[in-house]
């Protein structure tokens, strides 16, 4: 998935921001809470530009790092931890979107337990 988000982002065809919407609002319950492209933020840009030197081989024809997760990289925008990736985590913007998260993630393994 974050494959297909940064070649979307990378080509010009959607802003972060835009990517992050569709999937929130089209797939499961983790991604309707925060995108694709703000988890990896949230996790750290780093972990996932390591995975992409080897895992978009199998996923993909291309092989090797991707460039846009390099350049992020490179530049020290990590996500969250840095403060700045595809987005701006400056102050506590980041810190509320993982209690939110968390907090309805909770809410529905409660409500799946009483089913």
């Amino acid at each position: 998935m974050i494959r297909e988000c940064m070649h979307i982002i990378g080509e010009g065809i959607a802003s972060p921001e835009a990517v992050d919407d569709v999937v929130k609002y089209s797939l499961g319950r983790r991604w309707s809470l925060v995108g694709p492209v703000a988890s990896a933020d949230l996790g750290g840009l780093d972990i996932f530009e390591k995975l992409t030197t080897y895992l978009y081989q199998d996923l993909a024809n291309g092989t090797g790092e991707d460039p846009l997760l390099k350049q992020k990289v490179d530049a020290n925008e990590l996500g969250l931890k840095t403060g700045r990736g595809f987005f701006d985590w400056e102050g506590d913007a980041g810190k509320q979107i993982v209690a939110d998260r968390d907090k309805a993630l909770l809410e529905l393994l409660k409500k799946d337990q009483e089913q």
